[in-house]
């Protein structure tokens, strides 16, 4: 684990660097954190939850998403 700086202006990712003071990685960041701004602005990154439907993925609402994952839960 590393502790981050990251600097956003308008909701866009200016910089992530390593925090200096975080007393366990002292500054250092690990790979997966170097690719976190390209993580986050990938196009296929999925912004809301999805339902397939056949052979198609449709939009959901983050409630329907959620009672039907807590339905699915209760029937295990």
């Amino acid at each position: 684990m590393c502790g981050l700086e990251i600097r956003v202006q308008q909701g866009k990712i200016l910089s992530i660097t390593g925090d200096k003071d975080d007393p366990f990685s002292q500054g250092h960041m690990c790979p997966k954190a170097m690719a976190l701004r390209e993580i986050h602005e990938d196009p296929d990154r999925l912004r809301h939850p999805v339902k397939r439907n056949g052979n198609t993925w449709e939009p959901v609402s983050w409630k329907d998403a959620l009672d039907e994952t807590a339905r699915k839960i209760r029937l295990i």
